[in-house]
């Protein structure tokens, strides 16, 4: 049943508690102003090449999108791979480690009891290390299997992060948890069931309950009829519980004017996330209706806002459509010493909800996590500049060098003089509109008379390229934001040693910052871990991860104590296979002559250099020789078991067989059509008549 707002007695205190956060908020919004304007300025010329007090018209030369694009690429290409890692812990109370100890309890030591101590502490250590493997792998199936069934995709709202970062100094993830009761208005476009359009047909059906007539909400009826219908067709209904990523705009996102530090919130009591709703979705959400009273003062109420007002401007959404007076301005605060969650509407004198702890439980309780790769220190400021905020002084200059060029090049087109009524004006239009090796009477012209004295050419001052030359604007931002001329498509014409000098000046400016991104996502990995460990269910970990699945029952907080997720590091970056291979090709040699070393390891490691996406779970089988080895065993031989020993096989045994030519150390392999030293000529296939 849905509750009038405005039919509510609320208490003086809590009213009192209400208004106080309320202006916290405000207070907070009104600090950081500045900050998000410039955020918004740098969407700007990010988006148009410019800033909004370039005139459209005029030449624009955007090469601040080409940057973003060209870093967004390079720091993340794909999905991150997560891995289970423990603590470093001594496992074992009486083996010492060694090998030596180990045989001589086997083998029988001269005190039983302590052999017997040490076979079991051993054989207790391994079962734990088995354990805590196969829940390790647990966690990796279910961390993925929810990253790969986000949507929209977690790779384009990941590369939208890293670009937010880029552009405006900062990027925001918000870790959350689903179960089937749940419903959040910050992640409803987030998650693929049926719980939206559910709570929306519930709205609907207390409308037509509440109004007599119910002529007036046809266009209503006809909608709820149509959904119904909907969901009769659907076999089930999709309830989806586990972990949700949600990708919170900039703007958005308003922090306690205390916090000193983005990276984990240092100094913050408070972070607060700003949604602006209507007061239909506040209905379907909240089951308030807040559309009774308009204006704060008058009752409980809400402050309405207008799409064309400066508040939402600064944090507008993207599904709404023409102009709207009657917005719900929404304030999610995560109140650290409290321990929870407040959600209020601006101007509403009470909580839309219960105050309740917030939906997941993390070490550092503020579930959203800042993606920022130019943090600096400053007294007063928190946000640092972005990289599109460093280079809109060059973007600029670039585009009023390029239109004084294009106006010097206007007024430098051809002009001519002639002395006052000289020429009549269909002279004049003759002139102006000749065609090419036409000819042209001129009624102003006697004969004998010369064109140049009725008509010359008005004298132009050339144009000069040094004044235009922009290539010291580009050096300016080659070093301002960390690339080299070839990151934007072009090239300086530089020597190789030059263009490869900074190439790997860019490339170590870039390894730092895609490290600090893996630190990041290995960030979220850890605290995905814990939320896993303390909600999943057992059922639903089964049903994602297999039936070989293992999952606590209890002690889940020993278990987050000793293990986490951890990102692979490059997992998410373009990988550089060439160097990788290299690499292994000087390494092969040298592992092949380790004893010890697994040949399925070795296998696994050269294939995934060559392909990363190929799975060899299901290629390994036990107790099987090689391929070459079963290739070069002898055939069976007539006359007994003894005729097949290596002896016996003279001559002819599979490794005395004549084997094709060798390729020599460093060659590569035989291209199409090729021979040369060490490389056989290719055999031309045999042609059939049709």
């Amino acid at each position: 049943m849905i509750i009038k707002g405005y039919d509510i007695e609320v208490p003086e205190a809590r009213a009192a508690l209400v208004l106080e956060m309320q202006e916290e908020v405000r207070a907070d919004k009104k600090h950081f102003r500045d900050a998000f304007k410039q955020m918004l300025d740098d969407m700007e010329v990010a988006w148009n090449g410019a800033s909004k007090s370039w005139p459209k018209a005029n030449y624009k030369v955007n090469i601040t999108q080409r940057f973003v694009r060209q870093k967004v690429a390079s720091l993340y290409a794909k999905n991150p791979r997560a891995l289970a890692k423990c603590r470093p812990k001594l496992k074992y109370r009486v083996w010492d480690g060694t090998m030596e100890q180990l045989q001589g309890a086997a083998q029988g030591m001269p005190d039983p009891m302590t052999a017997m101590m040490i076979i079991q502490d051993v054989q207790q250590g391994k079962a734990e290390e088995e354990m805590y493997k196969k829940l390790g792998k647990t966690l990796e199936c279910c961390f993925h299997y929810y990253i790969d069934e986000q949507i929209p995709s977690f790779k384009s709202q990941m590369k939208r992060c890293v670009r937010s970062a880029i552009q405006t100094s900062v990027g925001y993830v918000k870790l959350g948890f689903q179960r089937e009761t749940d419903l959040s208005p910050d992640n409803k476009a987030k998650i693929a069931d049926s719980q939206q359009r559910l709570a929306h047909i519930q709205r609907l059906l207390d409308e037509l309950s509440e109004d007599g007539d119910k002529t007036m909400y046809d266009a209503e009826a006809e909608e709820l009829r149509l959904s119904v219908e909907q969901l009769r067709k659907e076999p089930m209904v999709i309830i989806r519980e586990g972990l949700v990523f949600d990708f919170p705009k900039p703007t958005s996102v308003i922090p306690d004017r205390k916090c000193i530090s983005l990276d984990g919130w240092i100094g913050a009591d408070w972070l607060t996330e700003e949604i602006f709703m209507t007061p239909d979705e506040v209905k379907e959400f909240y089951q308030l209706d807040l559309s009774g009273v308009s204006t704060p003062g008058t009752g409980p109420g809400y402050a309405a806002y207008s799409t064309s007002g400066t508040e939402y401007r600064q944090n507008p959404r993207t599904d709404l459509s023409g102009k709207r007076d009657d917005l719900v301005c929404v304030w999610m605060m995560y109140h650290k010493p409290t321990g929870l969650k407040f959600e209020m509407a601006d101007g509403y004198k009470d909580f839309l909800k219960e105050p309740e702890g917030p939906e997941v439980v993390v070490e550092r309780y503020f579930p959203i996590y800042a993606l920022c790769f130019n943090e600096l220190e400053h007294p007063t400021k928190l946000f640092p500049p972005s990289d599109v905020c460093n280079m809109t002084p060059q973007q600029m200059e670039l585009n009023r060098q390029k239109e004084a060029l294009r106006e010097h090049r206007k007024a430098n087109r051809p002009g001519y003089v002639t002395p006052k009524g000289a020429l009549s004006e269909g002279d004049k239009q003759a002139l102006m509109g000749q065609e090419a090796n036409g000819v042209v009477e001129l009624d102003g012209m006697m004969p004998g008379n010369k064109v140049t004295d009725l008509l010359q050419g008005i004298p132009k001052v050339g144009v000069d390229p040094n004044l235009y030359e922009s290539q010291g604007i580009m050096d300016d931002v080659y070093k301002t934001v960390g690339m080299a001329e070839p990151g934007f498509g072009g090239s300086s014409g530089d020597t190789a040693t030059a263009v490869a000098t900074a190439e790997q000046a860019r490339t170590a400016a870039l390894e730092a910052e895609a490290d600090q991104l893996n630190d990041y996502l290995s960030v979220l990995a850890r605290d995905a871990s814990q939320i896993m460990l303390t909600e999943l269910d057992p059922q639903t970990v089964q049903q994602i991860a297999g039936p070989g699945a293992v999952w606590p029952q209890m002690n889940r907080d020993q278990i987050q104590a000793e293990m986490h997720l951890e990102i692979v590091a490059g997992s998410n970056g373009r990988p550089n296979k060439i160097q990788r291979q290299q690499a292994l090709q000087q390494l092969v040699p040298f592992l092949l002559q380790i004893p010890g070393v697994n040949p399925q390891w070795l296998g696994q490691k050269l294939i995934e250099a060559i392909d990363d996406s190929i799975d060899l779970t299901e290629a390994f089988t036990a107790n099987v020789p090689s391929i070459q080895m079963m290739n070069n065993a002898p055939p069976p031989q007539p006359g007994g078991p003894g005729a097949e020993e290596p002896g016996a096989q003279g001559a002819e045994g599979g490794n005395n067989a004549q084997q094709p030519p060798t390729q020599p150390q460093g060659a590569g392999p035989a291209l199409p059509g090729q021979g040369g030293p060490g490389r056989p000529p290719m055999v031309p296939l045999p042609q059939y008549n049709a």
